[in-house]
Formats: structure tokens, C-alpha cells, sequence
């Protein structure tokens, strides 16, 4: 059995959401989730960087996501998926000039027994808590990490640029299984980057540590986060083992 919480905020400074979160077959645009279940699918969608009709991006894949049939799922289903999500929103691309940049990142997870099969296209994130340390499961699709990787250290203005994302460069997703790897003890949360551009690991790793339930622990962490400085939106989906 599996507890799941979600919170979807717009932020301190946005009036806009481009964030979209999927519980099950429940898409979340806003507000708080929460259920107990023996597996699950969930996911969060960022449209990307502020672009004209990034909600509409991430609803498009959010939507398509929850529209995945109850069951097991593998590799196989998540591949198929982010390429219908990718045709989705590439044909919506077309409907006009005006929609033409839309995009959204997707970062999920499948959850079933001691299995785990994390995904992700852009820059949102799957982390897994397991006392007392967490650890990132996906790799960022992102300028800054491949010029990291290459051994240069890139500079303010490419920061927030990704790579990959839903809407026409979703071709290389990240998939971890995770078969036999889900512990009792462990948290799986994910985030958009509104949450992980303000908190690094040390100060999650903090938050996690305190005894609560799931969803107060999603708004702690989001609070943080505005405290912290984040001027976008902001979701988290924590799922734990029960």
C-alpha cells in the first residue's frame, strides 16, 4: 500500500500556473491531493520557461498521462506515452504562430510493491528520501548539466535552459528501474523546478526529517521554498511505502 500526497501552488509572484500534477488518473492544477492506494502512476508538468501558453503544454501532457490504463506498467508504456504527449502538443504547436513555442517538462514515477520505474523529460525532478539522506533519481535534461559534464561551468544566462522537453526534443527520456528497490522507509517526491531551484539537497534533507503527514510535509516544503526566494510555481508529489 502506497500514501501519496500532492500540492500544486502558483507561487508568491506568478499569476499565471504553468504547473500540472497527475495522481492516478486525477490531473491537479491547483491546491492539494491526497490519497492511499496499492500502486501508482504520478507525475508533475512544468510548461516550459514562461513561454506562451506553457499551461496549456503542461495540461496537454498531464492530461494524456492520466490516461494511462490501470495496471502494470513498464518502460515500454512510459516511452509510448511521452511520444503521444509529444504529438500532442507538437500539433497544437500548429494551430497557430501564437502557440508555437509551447513546451513542458514531465517528471514522473510508477510505484508497485517494491518496484519503481522513475521518468523524466526537462528539468523537473524525482527524489528519493530514504532517513537520513536524499538523492536525485532523474537527470536533468538541461544546458548547465551537459556543459558540467564536459567540464565547463556554464554561466548565468544558461542556467535555466533544458534540452529536452515535451513538444518536439522529448526523444531521450531518462528511465531508472527501480525493481526490488522501494523500501518501506522511503519517500519518492517529486518536483518542478520551483521547488528545486531554491532547495538543495541539505535543506530537503531537513524538511524531510520532520514527523508529519504527507501533505503538510508538501506545503512545508513548498513554504520553504518561497521563503527561500522562488518566484515561479510550484508542485511536489510525495509518495510513501505504508
Amino acid at each position: 500500500m502506497y500514501e501519496v500526497a500532492c500540492v500544486v501552488d502558483a507561487g508568491a509572484e506568478r499569476l499565471k500556473n504553468d504547473d500540472r500534477a497527475v495522481v492516478g488518473g486525477r490531473v491537479i492544477d491547483a491546491g492539494a491531493y491526497s490519497a492511499s492506494v496499492q500502486q501508482v502512476l504520478a507525475a508533475v508538468c512544468d510548461g516550459v520557461g514562461g513561454e506562451a501558453f506553457g499551461d496549456e503544454a503542461a495540461q496537454l501532457t498531464a492530461s494524456c498521462f492520466s490516461g494511462i490504463p490501470d495496471g502494470p506498467i513498464n518502460a515500454g508504456i512510459i516511452m509510448e506515452y511521452i511520444k503521444r504527449a509529444d504529438e500532442l502538443v507538437q500539433a497544437r504547436q500548429k494551430k497557430s504562430l501564437s502557440h508555437s513555442k509551447m513546451a513542458s517538462t514531465i517528471a514522473g514515477i510508477y510505484v508497485n510493491g517494491s518496484d519503481f520505474l522513475a521518468f523524466n523529460v526537462g528539468d523537473s525532478r524525482v527524489y528519493r528520501y530514504r532517513p537520513p539522506y536524499i538523492a536525485q533519481l532523474s537527470t536533468d535534461h538541461s544546458l548547465m548539466e551537459e556543459l558540467r559534464a564536459i567540464g565547463i561551468e556554464p554561466g548565468p544566462e544558461q542556467e535555466h535552459i533544458i534540452t529536452h522537453y515535451i513538444g518536439g526534443k522529448a526523444s531521450n527520456p531518462c528511465i531508472v528501474d527501480g525493481r526490488d528497490k522501494a523500501f518501506d522507509c522511503d519517500i519518492f517526491m517529486l518536483c518542478t523546478d520551483g521547488v528545486s531551484d531554491a532547495l538543495d539537497e541539505i535543506e530537503l534533507e531537513s524538511l524531510f526529517s520532520v514527523e508529519e503527514g504527507l501533505e503538510a510535509k508538501c506545503r512545508r516544503i513548498i513554504y520553504a521554498a518561497i521563503a527561500k526566494g522562488s518566484a515561479d510555481n510550484l508542485s511536489v508529489v510525495l509518495i510513501r511505502r505504508v
